[in-house]
């Protein structure tokens, strides 16, 4: 699983994971004080009402941010991009802005529309976030330094065999410019096209097509077991492994 795909679970664990602490640590144990009280005539103290409506608001706010990261796994352009973290931010608040509409709706019987247009603006910003690219020119590429770490990788045992195996299994699809039909920016920004693209993200390449078959596609073409032994080979030189 994609860092990405799975930073998405762990949002989505995290924010219930508050939700329910919210009923569970505050919410219930302040109801059962003011009954507590009401049942043999006291008056119940209004602060744990207070409090427990405070954490009720709070868990009214995420019930449309939490369904966003159970669903999210399905559709890449929520995070298969380099802007995964500010689309996740970003879908949060339009939680906020609806339910602010709808909870001052029932309230007062006229929810602010301006609700509705902060919302959508910040439905076009994601949109383009998803689909938005920094990347330079594969000219600017090859022209830049490699970085210390990267010429560890460069230079290590078996680097020639690896890009080659990289280069013709997987740089059309992550390319600046994709070869593949249908693909036209790669995922999460990640290219591969360069010797530097390659050192830069050996830990990925290792993960996903040496220790495991999950990429490339496989209903996209068969990757060949040499070409993956060789990314496995340079990546265990690199690590000084046998």
């Amino acid at each position: 699983m994609t860092p990405g795909r799975l930073s998405r679970l762990h949002l989505g664990a995290f924010t219930a994971t508050i939700m329910t602490a919210n009923v569970f640590f505050q919410i219930m144990p302040n109801q059962r004080i003011v009954v507590a009280d009401l049942k043999p005539g006291r008056v119940p103290d209004a602060r744990y009402g207070r409090i427990a409506k405070l954490r009720s608001t709070h868990n009214n706010y995420l019930t449309l941010p939490v369904v966003f990261p159970m669903l999210s796994n399905h559709y890449p352009l929520a995070f298969a991009t380099e802007h995964a973290w500010i689309i996740a931010a970003l879908i949060f608040l339009t939680g906020v802005t609806i339910r602010h509409y709808f909870n001052t709706l029932h309230r007062t019987g006229a929810g602010p529309h301006w609700t509705w247009a902060v919302t959508v603006l910040i439905m076009v910003l994601i949109a383009w976030l998803s689909t938005f690219s920094g990347t330079g020119s594969l000219e600017a590429a090859e022209a830049r330094a490699l970085s210390p770490q990267d010429r560890r990788h460069v230079e290590a045992p078996g680097f020639e065999d690896a890009y080659l195996a990289v280069i013709g299994n997987c740089s059309m699809c992550h390319a600046r410019t994709p070869a593949w039909e249908g693909i036209w920016q790669a995922a999460k920004a990640v290219y591969l096209e360069t010797e530097a693209d390659v050192a830069r993200h050996a830990t990925q390449i290792y993960l996903q097509a040496g220790l495991s078959r999950a990429m490339p596609p496989p209903n996209a073409f068969p990757m060949p077991d040499e070409a993956r032994a060789a990314i496995t080979a340079w990546i265990r030189g690199v690590r000084g492994e046998s």
